[in-house]
């Protein structure tokens, strides 16, 4: 079958439409606006003062009187487990959401990596508020430098946030 000039020149037409739709679809800007996330709070300066306390008195024995850890705190003792880790900006605190600390702290905690080993650091639940819990983590962002602190702010956020449905 030949197509005539008028048929090809139709069809070209067709094809072009069907191209530049595709590509509006495609090509879309989104109209919603995101929700801007609360900016980095500031910190209570009464609050670093009591969580300073708070950490010496139960804190300091093990994380060092500067929150800079235990010697050689990286490296795992013969039993396989770390000592305990500094709260400053040299070691991982900051890696950690309020809501992780808070649980640490709260909770104490074994070795994350083998189930059932014996407690690393000692529950304090039962011990501190949980008022002096939070003023405590105000202590350790206050050792943080601020690009720490936003890091950690936004796993804050990122923690509070809806859990998927799992399915």
């Amino acid at each position: 079958m030949k197509w005539s000039l008028w048929q090809r020149r139709w069809a070209g037409f067709g094809i072009i439409a069907i191209l530049a739709f595709v590509a509006a679809c495609t090509n879309q800007t989104r109209t919603q606006t995101a929700t801007p996330l609360p900016p980095m709070p500031t910190l209570d300066a009464e609050r670093v003062l009591q969580g300073r306390e708070v950490y010496q008195a139960h804190c300091a024995t093990c994380h060092g009187a500067n929150a800079e850890g235990a010697p050689h705190w990286a490296t795992p003792s013969p039993d396989g487990l770390y000592p305990a880790p500094p709260h400053d900006d040299s070691g991982h605190t900051w890696h950690h959401s309020d809501h992780v600390l808070e649980e640490t702290i709260r909770d104490g905690m074994g070795d994350p990596l083998r189930p059932g080993s014996p407690m690393r650091m000692p529950a304090f639940g039962e011990v501190l508020a949980e008022a002096e819990v939070r003023a405590v983590i105000a202590h350790f962002k206050s050792l943080w430098s601020e690009e720490h602190r936003f890091w950690q702010w936004n796993d804050t956020l990122k923690d509070l946030g809806p859990t998927p449905n799992s399915p």
